[in-house]
């Protein structure tokens, strides 16, 4: 099963810069998504906008059929940019494999500058438990920084592409797993 989550949502609207909340950009992407996987018949369960990370944390079943998809957008000083995928840090290689992929695609799509596949010890936090719900793929993926203009204009005109190759990287890895 796929789970795709908007990282932030009406409780936490994460961080704003530029004119935006992360947690509109992060629910507009995850619904582009969704779009796409409609199309290619895919089946995924979705955060909800009303619910907080733990209970939507606390319906994700565990199994080494499941992808995790967490989609934020970072945000610092206005000249930071780049895109970054985290994994757990013991995370197993079908889930740095999935990060790469990712990156690559949003690398590829956007032109912003490339900032890795990082364990999650090396972002802000020690521990990021949505990596945790035991399912056989995870990945948090930084899109870009909120406060940098450029990357979210980027983000913005790459995004029905964005949309439609992570639609096809989340069915691949969960044909994967099955």
């Amino acid at each position: 099963m796929i789970y795709l989550s908007a990282g932030h949502h009406n409780a936490d609207s994460g961080a704003v810069g530029n004119g935006y909340r992360e947690a509109d950009l992060t629910k507009e992407f995850r619904n582009a998504i969704v779009k796409e996987l409609d199309k290619l018949g895919v089946k995924y369960i979705l955060d909800k906008d009303s619910e907080t990370n733990s209970q939507y944390q606390g319906r994700i079943k565990p199994g080494s059929g499941s992808v995790i998809l967490d989609i934020h957008f970072n945000s610092a000083t206005s000249n930071a940019s780049g895109v970054e995928v985290l994994v757990a840090n013991d995370a197993n290689g079908d889930s740095r494999l999935f990060a790469s992929e990712i990156l690559k695609t949003t690398l590829l799509a956007t032109g912003l500058p490339n900032r890795g596949v990082k364990k999650e010890s090396d972002s802000q936090h020690d521990r990021i438990g949505i990596l945790h719900r035991g399912a056989g793929i995870a990945a948090l993926v930084e899109v870009g920084f909120i406060s940098n203009a450029n990357d979210i204009k980027a983000y913005k005109k790459a995004l029905p592409d964005l949309a439609k190759s992570y639609a096809k990287i989340l069915k691949q890895f969960e044909d994967l797993r099955v």
